[in-house]
């Protein structure tokens, strides 16, 4: 993935760190997932979707970066979901994190704001595949809310348990 980011507006291309996404409104396909096979099954359904994306977008990088660290991924990931408009994300993972050791998510101003079906999902699950991949172990949300008035949504993961 290249660095570089641009809207060609003659091939109607937008670039975002050599990958081309398309600019969708999330909030509205959030509230229709969620009203169209309820909330249940639209977190299911943004959840599988998403995690997968963060899972190939962190190994694509892993790929085309192999000297860098596990923090210089994250950076990187937090800076191209930003640039594609998902908000300003502060990922915190300890120097050695374990099943004990949440790692925790802020993302301020979020794409998606809510906390309950595929709102829940969105942002949360992409989140949780990347970090997965870079951390090499399956992880699962143990918290989630949305301050509406800070409009903040906080996350905390940790190890899935072996089951």
């Amino acid at each position: 993935m290249s660095e570089e980011t641009w809207w060609d507006k003659e091939k109607g291309e937008l670039i975002i760190n050599g990958k081309r996404h398309t600019a969708v409104d999330a909030q509205a396909l959030c509230d229709h997932l969620n009203s169209l096979v309820g909330q249940q099954v639209a977190e299911v359904i943004m959840n599988n979707l998403e995690s997968r994306l963060g899972k190939l977008d962190a190994e694509n990088i892993r790929k085309e970066r192999p000297g860098a660290s596990v923090n210089e991924i994250i950076d990187f990931l937090a800076v191209s979901e930003s640039m594609s408009g998902a908000g300003i994300t502060k990922v915190t993972v300890r120097p050695t994190p374990s099943a004990l050791d949440p790692i925790l998510l802020e993302i301020l101003n979020p794409s998606v704001k809510g906390n309950i079906g595929a709102h829940r999902a969105f942002l949360v699950s992409w989140w949780r595949g990347a970090l997965g991949a870079l951390l090499g172990r399956d992880l699962e949300v143990v918290s989630l809310t949305y301050d509406q008035e800070r409009n903040q949504l906080k996350a905390s993961l940790r190890w899935k348990s072996k089951e």
